[in-house]
């Protein structure tokens, strides 16, 4: 999974967002220690405001609670590979969302599916692109 290490910047005339997920800038870091992946995510949303977070990914295909602010929603993950990791997101057994970020072969860039409902309860997918640095 080294491919992943390090820091991606969204090249977003590459990418395909969706109309309610406009945002100015966005770049993810990986960190890896096991099984475990630490992503971090920073950018500028479409209203001009700074957004950061950090999730914490297993790879091991078991559910894990995502946070205590998302009361019964697990994640499940895990590596295809060294260059595919794909996540889902549930609840009480049904599917809120998943994602595959899959790193290009050369390395050089990184390719985000995610569908799902977003916080106002609408389906939503897009495809961002990254790239390294």
């Amino acid at each position: 999974m080294d491919a992943f290490n390090g820091r991606w910047t969204a090249n977003l005339e590459k990418s395909r967002r969706h109309a309610n997920h406009q945002f100015a800038s966005a770049t993810l870091t990986f960190a890896f220690a096991g099984d475990v992946v630490t992503m971090t995510h920073t950018g500028i949303n479409a209203s001009g405001k700074e957004e950061s977070g950090v999730t914490t990914i297993h790879l091991d295909g078991l559910e894990h609670a995502i946070s205590p602010q998302a009361p019964g929603v697990v994640a499940v993950a895990r590596s295809v590979g060294a260059l595919v990791i794909e996540t889902e997101a549930r609840k009480d057994g049904q599917v809120l969302g998943k994602g595959t970020y899959a790193v290009s072969d050369g390395g050089q860039t990184l390719t985000a599916t995610v569908a799902g409902v977003d916080g106002a309860g609408k389906a939503f997918e897009q495809v961002i692109v990254f790239d390294r640095g």
